[in-house]
């Protein structure tokens, strides 16, 4: 947990390349404990690996930051399926991230359906929580605009773009 923080710090000062030190070292050590006990530390890897990419992408290894994030977003799945309610919003979270990257890498449709899949979820946990998520929502429907735009879909893309707009005056 301290190197994934500390990497996390690294990075809001600017440091990348420590930062992608430390988390990759946080990911080496958080493998090892997720071998021996994966219900206890496969959160902990997942976030460490949602970091890992975060770090990668900002220093342009997007190939590298994208499989760390399909590995985020496939132990989040698992998380998720049976443990929703304490899952579903970084599963979101992840979601949007590997949107972010498909999108780095000019792989537009699966961006869309990536973001598709985490604006779903963060409606879903709007409903029941306006004050916790609508902004995630908001930050969810941005991302839905350009992904839209991306792929000519204009009409569609303004419309995200305004529910976007609704939603960050609702929180």
């Amino acid at each position: 947990m301290s190197l994934n923080n500390l990497s996390l710090r690294l990075s809001g000062l600017g440091h990348q390349e420590d930062a992608l030190t430390a988390i990759q070292e946080a990911v080496e050590f958080r493998r090892k404990l997720a071998a021996d006990q994966p219900a206890a530390f496969n959160p902990d890897l997942a976030m460490s690996l949602n970091n890992l990419s975060n770090c990668l992408s900002a220093l342009g290894h997007q190939e590298d930051a994208l499989t760390a994030i399909q590995e985020a977003v496939e132990f989040r799945r698992k998380l998720a399926a049976d443990r929703p309610a304490a899952f579903n919003p970084i599963l979101a979270m992840s979601l949007n991230n590997l949107s972010l990257r498909l999108s780095d890498l000019g792989h537009q449709e699966d961006a869309l359906t990536a973001i598709q899949e985490a604006v779903e979820l963060h409606q879903r946990l709007a409903a029941d929580r306006p004050a916790r998520f609508n902004l995630y929502l908001a930050m969810s429907l941005d991302h839905l605009s350009k992904c839209l735009s991306d792929v000519d879909r204009l009409e569609d893309a303004g419309k995200a773009a305004q529910k976007a707009v609704v939603t960050r005056t609702c929180t």
